[in-house]
């Protein structure tokens, strides 16, 4: 073969790698960048709130951020943080407060995870509670319900070792909502954060949440039919969650089960 046959045939090769080097790097910061932004639908969150952090001798300022990424809070004076959603074991979540409960391991050798718990001077709004615990995704404690959210409502009373407090339970598509005047007793579960249910009878309705449990005493009765809908949304849910993992068995063992094991 002579030189210039072979310029002929190396030179589209030659080419196509280029371009392919070339374009590499662009899809690799495309896709970092598409997976920073809030997809079709999404939210974008970015809060803001002058906070005091609580430590075993007294409190620290700062700022406490929430984006689309994490939960950062900056130090006035001393050390800042930063939590990706994926660090953040659960929370609780109030109008002006927030309690973290990270996968970090305390210092010292001391017992259980690190925790951090901030006043806010802001008020979190119900769409910043929602679209954070979608975020974090595990069961959490979010006690700012959406109080205009629709759905099927029933006046409750939540049974408490102090006595109670009075309110309304409102079931929705995705989930449950509890709202009471009372600071700190509402809540509104995902289906997520849900276990499971109980009614022992129609004016009595159990919430066993990963988090929290809550004993209602309903004022109207609950329909059959809605308690089993809302039986399936949480089965459906831990089903869903289920199926994301491979089974266990391979196929070799999946052959034993349905032909038996040959040296039986």
């Amino acid at each position: 073969m002579n030189r210039k046959r072979l310029i002929w045939c190396v030179l589209p090769v030659l080419v196509l790698a280029a371009s392919f080097l070339g374009g590499f790097p662009k899809a690799i910061a495309q896709k970092e960048q598409d997976r920073n932004q809030a997809g079709p639908g999404q939210a974008v969150m970015a809060w803001e709130s002058p906070a005091r952090r609580h430590r075993a001798m007294g409190t620290v300022k700062g700022n406490l951020r929430i984006n689309n990424k994490e939960i950062e809070f900056l130090s006035t004076k001393g050390r800042s943080f930063e939590w990706p959603f994926v660090e953040v074991q659960t929370f609780f979540l109030a109008p002006h407060r927030l309690d973290l409960e990270t996968y970090q391991n305390r210092k010292h050798h001391l017992p259980w995870m690190q925790r951090f718990r901030f006043d806010l001077d802001q008020t979190v709004s119900p769409e910043l509670a929602a679209e954070l615990s979608r975020k974090v995704g595990r069961p959490s404690q979010n006690a700012v319900p959406d109080q205009a959210s629709q759905g099927i409502v029933i006046l409750a009373h939540h049974r408490t070792l102090s006595g109670g407090t009075n309110g309304s339970l409102r079931f929705t598509t995705s989930g449950i909502d509890y709202v009471t005047d009372v600071h700190d007793d509402s809540r509104s579960w995902r289906w997520a954060d849900l276990q499971t249910l109980s009614d022992p009878d129609p004016y009595h309705l159990l919430v066993f949440g990963y988090r929290d449990t809550y004993a209602f005493d309903l004022k109207d009765p609950l329909p059959q039919s809605m308690f089993y809908r809302m039986v399936d949304a949480v089965d459906t849910q831990n089903e869903a969650e289920s199926d994301q993992w491979p089974s266990n068995q391979s196929p070799n063992s999946t052959a034993k089960h349905e032909h038996g094991d040959r040296n039986e």
